[in-house]
């Protein structure tokens, strides 16, 4: 039955993200997903026939956030097992990830925090990301 997993993070578990809110977000979050996907692929090998991945769009109070969907069917084994491994492919980008990242224009500086521009006290109070904390 064809099935699918967010995975819930547009970046490898132990490094920063794109922040929601973030003036560049949009911009910085599709390149973080376009080149982890093919970090995925390049240590998982390719997704199997049938499947794919699919960068979408999630509501949040915050606005609307970007995430990874794997598209399988899980009646197939190969399918199933390349799903069951995603989550612990990668804890940091590899060196090819990070040349991509550069040669696009990403800074991973800049995606740490999300400055508010209206803050009573402080306006450059910094923020963790709601999915990796960084």
């Amino acid at each position: 039955m064809r099935d699918y997993i967010d995975l819930m993070h547009t970046t490898p578990n132990d490094e920063p993200c794109a922040q929601v809110g973030h003036v560049d977000y949009h911009t910085m979050a599709r390149i973080e997903a376009n080149v982890f996907i093919g970090q995925l692929q390049r240590t998982l090998g390719m997704n199997p026939a049938g499947t794919r991945f699919r960068i979408i769009q999630c509501p949040h109070d915050f606005g609307l956030y970007l995430d990874i969907r794997f598209h399988f069917d899980d009646q197939i084994s190969v399918h199933f097992d390349y799903m069951s491994r995603l989550e612990r492919a990668c804890d940091k980008w590899d060196t090819h990830s990070i040349q991509e990242l550069q040669q696009r224009g990403y800074s991973l500086d800049r995606a740490k925090t999300i400055k508010l521009m209206e803050h009573p006290t402080d306006d450059s109070q910094d923020f963790p990301c709601m999915s990796c904390g960084a």
